[in-house]
């Protein structure tokens, strides 16, 4: 008897396991992000300024649990407005890290 519960504890936990852990490719799109944010923003302010302000961005999406994998998904499309990120529930959440970062890095006070 001991060993058939043990059994489902461990297959119990093995499916929480799975259902809990991140199941998208976030690990994958967030340097793509990372690059092509910076190569946008490099264009009009400094490299290193443009480097911080993408990385606040990313860290603040990616490490969100309120916002979707999908949107997570869609964030290297952040620059094109008919992409479908603009249509996500969640993209006020976007918004959101995209102006906190924003004032941080571009209106710091001297």
């Amino acid at each position: 008897m001991n060993k058939k519960i043990l059994v489902f504890i461990a297959a119990l936990c093995i499916d929480l396991s799975a259902c809990s852990g991140e199941n998208s490719d976030s690990y994958k799109v967030k340097p793509v992000f990372i690059n092509n944010c910076i190569k946008q923003e490099s264009s009009t302010r400094p490299t290193e300024q443009a480097n911080s302000y993408c990385n606040c961005v990313a860290d603040e999406v990616f490490s969100d649990s309120d916002i979707s994998d999908e949107t997570k998904n869609l964030m290297p499309t952040l620059s094109d407005k008919n992409s479908k990120l603009y249509q996500q529930n969640d993209v006020a959440l976007v918004r959101g890290a995209l102006m906190s970062c924003y004032t941080s890095n571009f209106y710091k006070k001297k």
